[in-house]
C-alpha cells in the first residue's frame, strides 16, 4: 500500500517563466508550470528517518536537454518550470535510518517516468519506492554484445556474466539462477501486457532460466571475488583477433545440440528452461534484462516449471492486434538478488524488470544496432575500497548510475 503524505509540503520553481520579445516582436515560448505531486511509501514518516535533498531530474527526449528540481526535505509537492516536449525523468531523496541497536544505515528513496508529454501547464502524479543495494552476490560485468567476428559482420559466442560477492563473507552460489527478460526493452517491444501475472511490479517475466549447479555449499564466492559464466568456454582469441580467451570461466552455459560446443574442463549450468529450441545466446543487441534469482529453499525444476508458467496476452503495438505468448515463465520480484535492464538511446522506452529493481538501465550505445557496441561489456562502478584492499560496488538500484561501459577483457 502506498499513502500520499503531506507532513511537508515544498514548491521550488527550477526556471522562471517570463515572456519577452525578441527583434520580430515575436514572444517567446512561455515554459509550462508542472506541479509534481509525491506518493511516498508507507512508514516514511517514522522518527527514526533523517532525510537530506529531493532531487527530481527531467530530461528531453530529442533536444536531451536536462530540468532539475530539489528540495531541501521529503517534498509531497514540488514546482518545476518545463519547457514543451517529452520527457524521461528520475528522482532520489537520500535518507539514513537508525536502527534498532542504534546504528545508521543509509538509504534512498527513487522514483523514475518515461515518454511523458509536457504541453500544458498540469499536475504530474510520481510514486517513490524504497531502494534496496545488494550487500550479498550481485552482478559486477555483462558483456552480452560479444567480440567482433573476423569480418567484422557481426558478434562471437564470447558473452559472459560475472557475479561477485559485494559482502565481507563467503557466500555459495549453489543454486543460484541466471534469468534473461522475455520482453524486450525496445520501442518495438513496447506491448501492452494484459495478463495481470506479468506485471512488471509483480513478476519479472523470462524466457531463459540457467542454474548453477550445487549441492549448497559447492561454489563459494569469497568476499570481493567472483565467478564468471560464460556462453562457450574456449579461446576465441585463436580465432579471432581482439576476442577473448574463455577458458578460465568457471561455468558454462550449453545446449546439448549440435549446434553447441561444450568444454569438457568446465562445468556446465543446468537448464530449466530456454524458449529456444536449439541455442540460447544472448541478446547482442543489449536489450533485455537479466537478473540473479534465489529460489524458495526445496524448489526444483519440475515443481517451479508446473507451478509458475508465465504465457501472456498482449497488444502489438504495430498491428494493433491481441496476440498470445506460450513460452514464457514468471520469476516473483521477492526472488531476486539483483538485476538490469539493458538497452539503447534510441529505442529503449522502459526496462523488463520492476523499477525497484532496476530505475533505469544500462546504455550500450546512443544508436541503435551500433556495430561499435562489439567488443564493450558493462562493468560496475566501484563505490569504495576498505582498508584491506577488498572493493566495495556501487549499488544504487539504478543501472545508469551504477555501470560504465569498458572494452572487455
Amino acid at each position: 500500500m502506498m499513502k500520499k503524505i503531506s507532513f511537508i509540503l515544498a514548491s521550488i520553481a527550477v526556471c522562471a517563466g517570463f515572456v519577452s520579445c525578441s527583434d520580430n516582436d515575436e514572444p517567446e515560448e512561455q515554459p509550462n508550470l508542472i506541479t509534481l505531486q509525491s506518493t511516498f511509501p508507507e512508514g516514511m514518516d517514522h522518527y527514526s528517518i533523517h532525510f537530506q535533498d529531493m532531487t527530481v531530474t527531467f530530461t528531453e527526449l530529442n533536444t536531451r536537454q536536462t530540468y532539475t528540481a530539489t528540495a531541501e526535505h521529503l517534498a509531497a509537492s514540488l514546482n518545476i518550470f518545463l519547457p514543451t516536449g517529452t520527457y524521461d525523468y528520475s528522482g532520489i531523496v537520500n535518507y539514513t535510518q537508525t536502527l534498532e541497536d542504534g546504528s545508521d544505515k543509509e538509504l534512498a528513496l527513487r522514483t523514475v517516468g518515461s515518454s511523458v508529454t509536457i504541453a500544458g501547464d498540469r499536475d504530474l502524479a510520481i510514486t517513490w519506492f524504497k531502494s534496496t543495494p545488494s550487500q550479498g552476490l550481485l552482478i559486477s560485468e555483462i558483456y552480452a554484445a560479444g567480440s567482433h567476428n573476423a569480418a567484422h559482420t557481426g558478434g562471437i559466442r564470447d558473452a559472459f556474466i560475472r557475479i561477485y560477492n559485494n559482502s565481507d563473507v563467503t557466500m555459495y552460489a549453489d543454486g543460484l539462477a541466471i534469468v534473461e527478460s522475455d520482453f524486450v526493452n525496445s520501442r518495438a517491444n513496447d506491448y501492452d501486457i494484459l495478463t495481470p501475472e506479468n506485471d512488471r511490479d509483480v513478476n519479472f517475466t523470462v524466457g531463459v532460466v540457467w542454474v548453477i549447479p550445487g549441492n549448497g555449499h559447492d561454489v563459494a564466492i569469497e568476499p570481493g571475488k567472483s565467478i564468471t559464466v560464460t556462453d562457450q568456454a574456449i579461446d576465441w582469441s585463436a580465432q579471432v583477433e581482439g576476442a577473448l580467451d574463455m577458458t578460465g570461466a568457471d561455468f558454462e552455459w550449453y545446449d546439448d545440440v549440435a549446434l553447441d560446443t561444450d568444454n569438457p574442463s568446465v562445468p556446465n549450468l543446468d537448464k530449466w528452461f530456454s524458449y529456444s529450441n536449439t541455442i540460447w545466446i544472448m541478446s547482442n543487441q543489449c536489450n533485455r534484462s537479466y537478473a540473479l534469482v534465489r529460489f524458495p529453499e526445496g524448489m526444483t525444476a519440475d515443481k517451479y516449471l508446473a507451478d509458475y508458467k508465465g504465457a501472456y496476452d498482449y497488444i502489438h503495438p504495430a498491428t494493433g492486434k491481441q496476440l498470445r505468448k506460450e513460452k514464457a515463465y514468471l520469476i516473483p520480484n521477492e526472488w531476486i538478488l539483483d538485476g538490469v535492464n539493458l538497452g539503447n538511446r534510441e529505442m529503449y522506452v522502459r526496462g523488463a524488470l520492476a523499477s525497484s529493481i532496476d530505475a533505469s538501465y544500462a546504455c550500450i550505445s546512443e544508436k541503435n544496432s551500433d556495430p561499435q557496441r562489439f567488443g564493450k561489456k558493462f562493468s560496475r562502478k566501484v563505490a569504495m575500497t576498505t582498508v584491506d584492499g577488498r572493493e566495495i560496488l556501487q549499488d544504487t538500484d539504478d543501472s545508469a548510475s551504477d555501470f560504465i561501459l569498458k572494452a572487455a577483457k
